[in-house]
């Protein structure tokens, strides 16, 4: 199994002391947020993935409050913005993130794989294992854009989540969806779904770059 390096950089915890694992839309204070918030929410998971390992490469302790997060998604918010339709396609996922990154200074790469609505059209298992494997072993969570679950009843239509690790033999993946540590099989998914999808990673060229993420004023 491929994983991300450290997946305690996610683990959050709420007033109460209860376990949060990367971010939920269900903590946005709007109902319409709420509802169409899983996009933005998977965007500011990835951006915060990369601040939390920052911060462990600088000796520097790991926030362990939601509000941070929570603050950064309410800031993806205005640039990864739900339609209508909500954020349902690669494209309007990662321009949203590029006009975030330029207007934060931050420098990156947005990796994709699209993943074509016909099954003749769309990568092969191979192609795809390889894309995930690559973002895992540059210690990046992977976006991943679900329209339709196909025969993969543990996915959610019309939704994003992030990907934290791939068995790329069997096609099994873990992913945080509404701040839960989930399994699915992404492989069984590649093969019925009826719609298209998609994955990103975050590609940072310069890791210097990253003290930006840690200069905004958060309280923790």
């Amino acid at each position: 199994m491929e994983r991300i390096q450290d997946m305690e950089c996610l683990r959050l915890s709420g007033e109460n002391g209860e376990i949060s694992w990367g971010g939920d839309q269900n903590w946005y204070p709007f109902l319409w947020q709420r509802r169409a918030g899983c996009g933005p929410t998977c965007a500011a998971t990835l951006l915060f993935y990369h601040r939390q390992r920052q911060r462990s490469r600088q000796g520097l302790p790991v926030i362990r409050s939601r509000q941070p997060l929570l603050t950064m998604m309410e800031e993806v918010w205005r640039f990864v913005t739900p339609a209508r339709g909500g954020v349902n396609t690669l494209r309007y996922f990662s321009e949203g993130l590029r006009r975030y990154r330029d207007q934060v200074q931050l420098r990156f790469q947005i990796r994709t794989l699209t993943l074509a609505q016909l099954t003749a059209d769309r990568p092969a298992w191979e192609t795809v294992a390889d894309f995930v494997q690559t973002a895992l072993r540059h210690d990046a969570p992977v976006a991943f854009l679900c329209l339709d679950h196909g025969q993969e009843k543990r996915l959610d239509d019309w939704h994003w989540v992030v990907i934290t690790a791939l068995d790329p033999q069997s096609g099994d993946i873990e992913f945080l969806d509404e701040s839960v540590v989930k399994q699915a099989s992404l492989r069984l998914w590649l093969s019925t779904t009826a719609s298209r999808g998609g994955l990103a990673w975050l590609d940072f060229a310069d890791e210097s770059m990253l003290n930006n993420l840690n200069k905004q004023d958060y309280n923790y």
